[in-house]
């Protein structure tokens, strides 16, 4: 835990892959585990890729139950280190839609929820919000990175800054949509793939974390608190649309 301005934090990274699950992940949960404790996190969010192309790469197409297990891979060795060392790991997705390639963070979800609902990006963005907006949190990720049209009322939320020095996040967009539509939450992640990614961002949440629906909940509390030092004017910008929102 983290003391800021008298209250306990807990430090999580919101976007992380897994080599064991994410094809482009290279970290193994493990490792990544024992990175992220090195560096005062408490815990992170396991966002593996869940998309048509993941399901075809696993090789489980007609078999969904089988490709939960398989997505479940990475999420569990990262659990299992992290109950080991009393480290929080919580379960998240990251999800693409056949209509582009805009990708979105599912915040809220376990293995039940997954297992009940069979290949859930085979829809559209508006029709997923439109069935699951009251259940799960749904935050749109980078999403400037490969798109020019962001569909902002079909998110609870948005990923205002990407921290990976890899991409051309264009984070600067986001902040821009943030400003123009105040109402959306906002949250940073460091999107680690490789060795390098790590440890770039966090989100401060007031008291203990342990699972997605605590993350869920911290979010919709509006009360959390960004980091990410290659973008700390953003985030401080950031910051200020939510004190002119919450007077």
């Amino acid at each position: 835990m983290t003391t800021i301005n008298g209250k306990q934090y807990s430090k999580f990274d919101m976007h992380v892959h897994t080599a064991e699950t994410s094809k482009c992940g290279i970290i193994s949960a493990p490792d990544l585990v024992k990175t992220y404790q090195d560096n005062g996190y408490d815990g992170f969010v396991v966002t593996d890729h869940l998309h048509e192309t993941y399901i075809s790469l696993q090789n489980c197409r007609d078999d969904w139950q089988e490709c939960v297990t398989r997505f479940l891979f990475g999420f569990q060795e990262a659990q299992r280190a992290g109950d080991e060392i009393g480290f929080h790991v919580a379960l998240g997705v990251e999800l693409r839609f056949p209509e582009n390639d805009s990708d979105y963070l599912l915040y809220g979800v376990d293995e039940k929820f997954l297992r009940e609902h069979p290949y859930l990006y085979r829809t559209d963005h508006a029709s997923f919000f439109q069935q699951f907006g009251e259940q799960i949190l749904i935050m749109h990720a980078h999403p400037y990175r490969d798109c020019d049209v962001v569909f902002y009322d079909s998110v609870h939320g948005l990923e205002v800054v990407n921290c990976n020095p890899r991409q051309k996040n264009r984070n600067e967009l986001a902040l821009q949509l943030a400003k123009e539509h105040p109402d959306l939450y906002r949250i940073c992640g460091s999107d680690a793939h490789r060795p390098g990614d790590e440890a770039r961002a966090a989100v401060f949440f007031e008291g203990e974390i342990h699972d997605s629906f605590d993350i869920r909940r911290g979010i919709q509390s509006n009360s959390i608190l960004l980091w990410c030092p290659d973008n700390d004017s953003i985030i401080q910008e950031s910051e200020a649309i939510k004190c002119v929102t919450t007077l």
